[in-house]
């Protein structure tokens, strides 16, 4: 979506001259319980434990050293 449209929406975010002009909006929660809703990078925890069940969805590399991974909470 647009990032104005993702900022209406109440997604947070702070890299405002990073995004280009169309964001991924990344979503915890379900209807009417959302407590996290962020553009681009997506939701960061310190640890996975802190996510509870998910399920991994696609993995790939990042940069040298790094993995990133695509996940549903469950």
């Amino acid at each position: 979506m647009s990032l104005k449209k993702a900022k209406e929406s109440g997604a947070m975010g702070i890299f405002n001259s990073k995004y280009g002009d169309k964001v991924k909006v990344y979503t915890i929660g379900k209807k009417g319980e959302i407590f996290s809703k962020e553009i681009c990078g997506g939701p960061h925890v310190k640890n996975t434990s802190e996510l509870g069940n998910f399920k991994i969805k696609k993995e790939q590399s990042s940069s040298a050293g790094v993995r990133r991974i695509k996940a549903v909470l469950e």
